[in-house]
């Protein structure tokens, strides 16, 4: 009888070394899926807040620039106003981050537009604190008061929280810097000054005439709107996926023409 070969060559199987460069290649190839998948859910999250947070960016913007456009009331008041007495904080002058004007809604008797009801509005930014890359945070919210009298001569409520209709436009909300000053809000005036080279142009009113007075609220012709929004997260830094927020824009002309003095509002048409 022939003696059975016991060398290692006539046994089926892999060597060590063989068994641990496959381990090596699983290892390699796992990692490799892993790190696909985490891009993928990832970018998941990324694109899901980018939607998210344009979704209630354009919601709030909407909002503000439709009160806007409805805000001409005629009748010698302005649409854009300085706050009538002094607002009780948060609430604020009209500036860079608040906003006050009014809305005024009427019907037709005997050919012509009778206000029935007039509501001064304070669209206001209040900080709730700082993202993870250090940008700051707030509530976009819409204070209204129900005005009564008749023109020109409405009355309102006290200015302060308790006395408003609230409304939550939208958080999170990021104002861009202008000059190193946050800011949402920008107001344009007609230069009616003929020894400048822009009368009768829309010019900006400069951060120094913040907030607005009276005289000058009864001027502006043009306010402008911007800011970034994030999502619910709250989250815009790159460690976190970055470019998850949107910015927004828009802006709404209230006078189509210059004014000598500012008081010609009376039946003014708005954007």
């Amino acid at each position: 009888m022939s003696r059975l070969s016991t060398s290692p060559r006539a046994e089926h199987g892999f060597t060590l070394i063989e068994l641990l460069v496959a381990m090596l290649c699983a290892i390699v190839v796992i990692g490799g899926l892993l790190a696909i998948l985490e891009f993928s859910l990832r970018q998941e999250t990324h694109i899901s807040d980018r939607v998210q947070a344009d979704r209630i960016g354009r919601t709030a913007l909407t909002h503000i620039l439709d009160q806007l456009r409805s805000s001409c009331t005629g009748f010698q008041t302005s649409p854009i106003q300085a706050p009538p007495t002094t607002p009780e904080s948060p609430l604020s002058s009209s500036g860079p981050l608040n906003m006050w004007f009014v809305t005024g809604y009427g019907n037709a008797t005997s050919g012509e537009a009778t206000i029935s009801a007039v509501t001064l509005h304070d669209i206001n930014w209040t900080s709730t604190g700082t993202s993870d890359s250090g940008l700051s945070l707030g509530t976009l919210r819409d204070y209204s008061f129900t005005g009564s009298g008749t023109p020109p001569n409405w009355t309102f409520p006290a200015l302060k929280t308790s006395s408003a209709t609230t409304t939550v436009l939208a958080k999170n909300v990021i104002p861009p810097l202008v000059a190193g000053v946050p800011t949402i809000f920008s107001y344009e005036r007609y230069d009616n000054n003929y020894k400048n080279a822009t009368d009768g142009e829309l010019v900006a009113i400069a951060a120094s005439e913040l907030p607005l007075t009276t005289a000058r609220a009864e001027e502006v012709a043009k306010v402008s709107i911007s800011y970034t929004q994030a999502a619910e997260s709250g989250q815009t830094g790159a460690s976190r996926g970055g470019g998850r927020t949107t910015n927004l824009a828009g802006s709404v002309v209230l006078r189509f023409d210059p004014t000598e003095t500012g008081k010609e509002v009376e039946n003014e048409p708005c954007a």
